[in-house]
């Protein structure tokens, strides 16, 4: 029988943080806790989904964060390497063109579907061949 929670303090050694951060999370309710026997108990499908929604925690296992958001968005540094652009140059670019931004916790990312359908409208920037590769082949 698969676990279905996890102590506290077990969510505090998987995540890598202090006793007093573990608490601060816990109080955000992003995650259902129950009580069991006077003890808390993070319920681990409501942990896991929280963990795939956001980038700020990394569990020391090395298991990415924020995997809900990765199949429809880009982060920045993914668009200007699409670019061929430093970071910082996208930025720039941010404030001028017309694609969605969402800020998830601390980190920006990029709506796919916006940035691509805003590339295919430009003529500044060309895009990469391996990400044309990765991406659909434009048709003839």
């Amino acid at each position: 029988m698969a676990k279905t929670s996890m102590a506290v303090s077990e969510m505090r050694k998987l995540l890598g943080v202090c006793k007093t951060e573990s608490y601060w999370i816990l109080k955000k309710n992003e995650f259902e806790v129950r009580m069991v026997a006077g003890h808390m108990r993070v319920m681990m499908d409501s942990f896991e989904d929280w963990y795939s929604k956001q980038f700020h925690y990394k569990k020391v296992t090395g298991e990415p964060p924020g995997t809900y958001w990765l199949e429809s968005t880009l982060s920045l540094s993914e668009a200007a390497e699409t670019l061929e652009i430093a970071v910082s140059t996208f930025y720039e670019v941010i404030k001028k063109e017309c694609f969605r931004t969402l800020q998830i916790g601390r980190t920006k990312r990029i709506e796919k579907e916006s940035f691509y359908k805003w590339f295919e409208s430009q003529s500044r920037y060309p895009l990469h061949k391996e990400v044309l590769s990765d991406e659909e082949e434009p048709e003839q």
